[in-house]
């Protein structure tokens, strides 16, 4: 009789979705499904947190919270903005109090607002919107301007100025030096379809980058500097265009996060791009952060596209302390999760982030990290704290399919499996469905384990790269029977979370190798 074989599969998914490769056989650090998955401090598949409401008193009806902005003055107050139903608030524990009603009164139409702090104020701008303003009292009111103001959907606020673009999406204006209502003193413009070098296009986007302007369109970046090397970063005077990258652009305004580094990341439609990767590889400027499931965030923004063209709905957040960035696509309702904590460098020899995908419950939609280092999610009608272990009370399915195994030298013979382990790490008391799959058949077998949290933590299994030990969380090892035997075998999960976070520590298939297989 012949032995079993041990198939160790360490940190399973480790390195996230490969959607483009799903179908081909790939390594165990790679994952075919990973629904509301994140990468743990330690390199593991784990649960994402939920969300808890903050919200007292919420918004009459179903309004979704639209826009979360952090506001924050020069003596360090801050106030949190948000957008829902056409209105402006203030705060967000009571909805219904009038005071936090801070709408101006021409009632916008829409609450895709771009919101930017300057000097003291709080300015915002939306597509076929008068700009506004707000200094922490009363209500939000129009800008009136000296000289002709901008009229556009975009706007960032850096060198001494605001910087934002004209509704013809080809004009870029500019204020005086700490005056975003005076256009006229030292203010100026800058003719874009005069600089787009491959054909027309249109402005999606302003950021700043170091010393630099950042003009997006949505198929040419502009990078503005300035020569002289002015006291405050960057003299409209002096500026010059010190670098132009063609065939790819931002398509998503509020996809723009500054990521660190030096590196703004971005939505075109090649994916998530690093602006940095751009610049460094102008020869191959398409690759991007997104590139393992390319073919299916396509499809995505072409679902985004059939109700919102310009996709000004779209939302992102980064968290330095979650180590994420997300990216909202509400016609979907998909959340897109990349990691960017455990790097890899992938077969082109660059560096390479983990992806996985979220679907959180509650309608989620504005997103904003705090310089506390909260991340707010925007729900229906309340907003939320992205923490805990379900949404809002509601519990929510973590789902995992490894790829297709390439078993190296035992990959042409026949596998007939006899038993699983598992190690897992479990804050509290759940169950878990394990399921395996032979050959490409469709065919699911599965069984359910349940974890029970015991009175005392167990610790001692370092070589499992462990990162956070409690009284709450417990590493369970657990071994059960299984069937089945073909060729080639995926394996995954399903858990339903709910008050308990789930990390995949290991799997172990224990097969007898059998015949080769012709």
């Amino acid at each position: 009789m012949s032995q079993l074989s041990p198939i160790t599969l360490v940190a399973p998914g480790s390195k996230g979705l490969n959607l483009e490769k799903e179908n081909n056989l790939l390594g165990p650090e790679w994952a075919t499904q990973a629904g509301n998955c994140i990468i743990s401090r330690g390199g593991r598949i784990a649960s994402r947190k939920g969300w808890i409401d903050q919200t007292a008193t919420a918004i009459a009806g179903t309004h979704t919270i639209d826009v979360l902005h952090e506001y924050i003055k020069k003596d360090g107050t801050k106030v949190i903005i948000s957008t829902a139903n056409n209105k402006i608030y203030k705060n967000f524990s009571d909805f219904t109090d009038a005071a936090n009603d801070i709408t101006s009164s021409t009632a916008p139409s829409a609450d895709n607002w771009q919101f930017v702090n300057y000097n003291d104020y709080v300015i915002g701008v939306q597509r076929g919107e008068v700009p506004i303003q707000w200094q922490n009292s009363g209500d939000f009111t129009d800008i009136v301007f000296t000289g002709t103001g901008y009229d556009g959907n975009c706007i960032c606020a850096a060198f001494g100025r605001v910087w934002a673009a004209d509704a013809d999406l080809q004009t870029l204006r500019y204020s005086s030096l700490l005056g975003h209502d005076d256009m006229t003193t030292t203010g100026g413009a800058v003719d874009m379809s005069k600089v787009w070098t491959q054909g027309m296009d249109e402005i999606v986007a302003t950021a700043a980058l170091g010393s630099n302007l950042i003009v997006f369109g949505k198929n040419h970046i502009i990078l503005w500097a300035d020569g002289s090397g002015s006291e405050i970063g960057l003299d409209p005077n002096n500026m010059y265009v010190v670098d132009t990258i063609e065939g790819t652009g931002c398509i998503a305004r509020d996809s723009i996060q500054n990521i660190g580094e030096g590196d703004l990341w971005f939505l075109s439609r090649h994916g998530v791009q690093s602006l940095g990767r751009v610049i460094q590889d102008k020869n191959n400027p398409l690759a991007s952060v997104t590139k393992n499931i390319k073919t299916t965030l396509l499809g995505l923004l072409a679902t985004e596209r059939g109700s919102d063209p310009n996709l000004d709905a779209v939302r992102s957040v980064h968290s330095p302390e979650e180590a994420m960035y997300l990216l909202q696509l509400p016609v979907s309702g998909s959340i897109v999760y990349v990691d960017t904590r455990n790097t890899f460098v992938d077969d082109d020899g660059l560096p390479a982030y983990p992806v996985t995908s979220w679907a959180m419950g509650g309608t989620i939609r504005g997103m904003v990290a705090r310089q506390n280092g909260d991340v707010l999610l925007g729900s229906s009608g309340v907003v939320g704290k992205y923490d805990g272990d379900d949404d809002d009370g509601t519990a929510f399915n973590m789902a995992f399919w490894s790829a297709w195994l390439d078993l190296g030298d035992m990959n042409s013979r026949l596998k007939i499996l006899k038993e699983i382990s598992t190690i897992i790490q479990i804050g509290g008391s759940g169950a878990a469905d394990y399921r395996w799959e032979f050959d490409f058949s469709g065919a699911e077998l599965t069984k359910s384990l349940t974890y029970t949290a015991p009175t005392a933590a167990e610790y001692g299994i370092a070589q499992y790269n462990i990162d956070e030990y409690s009284g709450t969380l417990t590493i369970q090892r657990k071994n059960f029977g299984a069937s089945g035997q073909g060729q080639f075998v995926r394996v995954g999960a399903n858990i339903t979370i709910s008050g308990f976070n789930f990390t995949l520590q290991q799997i172990q298939l224990l097969p007898k190798i059998g015949r080769v297989v012709a």
